[in-house]
């Protein structure tokens, strides 16, 4: 089989959407040297706007396709193309922009929303991160759950316990992190609930807490708003902005940290919980969506909105070491469930399946 992959989100900054078609198409390079996999990415490594990317996802990833003569087109991220005649697989992490739509520009909203969602309906087979993604879309988008199939994403293997001092009080430096902290890793957008998590800190902090609090990622949408809250609690000196840290970096901030503190309204998958108990960093996740999927019985599970309990877990992983201790050994057995391999075989599953049938 001849298969193309869209890599567009490989390129630049990368998210969620990079990290997968990265890891992906290493491990199908790794695992299967049967077939041959056509990678097509864009000739600029800038974001695209919302008009950019429809007219590459319609008009120029399957007209690059259609010369390299493929077999199947899989579109790892976005919206499949609807005039394209042959075979065609998605994969869809979440439907974020059909239950949060207001967080979005009209653009945005109307690409993601409403144009994703209708051209899903061109793919053979769908791909998704979770049963609880399987649900949405079987519930919001009535697709047919005999289209879809499961497989659980991972993290690469630099996700791991850091035990380089130096490399993590370096990290820690480059960073201003502060010699102690809690850290949230992703892009700063309101369903990630940052409001939530700095109002938890700073009770937290008033109960006597020494660790600073680090947000590490790229500003996504409607972030003023946190930094001005952040400013009226008076904690600009105790809450750490880095912007977009480097990848190489992440492992050992993970290191470095007392615990992840993710209280996300909505994940389709949810990396950083799963890079951070890869990296034996404790986790404290919200329990919506699939991040009781990712997550297990190895973090604190809450809800995001019970900020008592969240002051609580965060004073409690501040001065019990034997919790956190507990906590990492149960996170790297957790972690180690994943493997980019198994879904790269899975992968490979779907592509055979839809190649051969009819």
């Amino acid at each position: 089989m001849r298969i193309a992959i869209d890599t567009q989100t490989i390129l630049g900054q990368k998210s969620g959407f990079g990290f997968y078609v990265k890891n992906l198409v290493e491990n199908l390079n790794k695992i299967d040297p049967e077939n041959e996999y056509i990678l097509i990415a864009p000739d600029t490594d800038k974001d695209f706007s919302t008009p950019q990317r429809f007219i590459w996802d319609q008009f120029r990833f399957p007209k690059r396709a259609r010369k390299a003569k493929v077999d199947i087109l899989h579109q790892p991220c976005f919206s499949a193309p609807i005039l394209y005649r042959g075979k065609i697989i998605v994969t869809i992490h979440d439907i974020i922009s059909i239950k949060f739509p207001e967080n979005l520009p009209l653009a945005s909203r109307l690409f993601y929303s409403k144009w994703m969602p209708f051209s899903y309906r061109k793919a053979d087979m769908i791909i998704v991160d979770s049963e609880h993604t399987k649900k949405d879309i079987v519930e919001y988008l009535n697709i047919a759950p005999e289209k879809i199939r499961v497989m659980y994403w991972a993290v690469s293997h630099d996700f791991r316990p850091i035990f380089d001092l130096q490399q993590v009080e370096d990290v820690k430096k480059k960073y201003n992190t502060g010699e102690k902290y809690f850290i949230h890793v992703g892009t700063l957008e309101p369903r990630k609930n940052l409001p939530f998590l700095v109002r938890v800190y700073a009770s937290a902090v008033k109960e006597g807490i020494k660790e600073n609090l680090v947000i590490v990622g790229k500003k996504g949408w409607y972030y003023d708003d946190l930094f001005s809250l952040v400013g009226k609690l008076e904690l600009s000196s105790k809450v750490i902005f880095t912007g977009y840290a480097e990848d190489k970096d992440i492992p050992a901030l993970y290191s470095g940290a007392t615990a992840l503190t993710f209280p996300s309204l909505y994940e389709g998958f949810g990396f950083p919980p799963l890079e951070a108990m890869a990296c034996g960093t404790p986790v404290i996740s919200s329990n919506t969506s699939s991040l009781p999927e990712v997550v297990g019985e190895a973090g604190m599970l809450l809800p995001p909105h019970g900020s008592k309990g969240w002051t609580d877990a965060m004073v409690k992983l501040s001065s019990d070491v034997n919790l956190c201790k507990e906590l990492s050994e149960k996170g790297l057995e957790q972690a180690s469930k994943f493997s980019w391999e198994e879904t790269a075989k899975k992968t490979v599953e779907v592509y055979k399946e839809v190649f051969n049938a009819k």
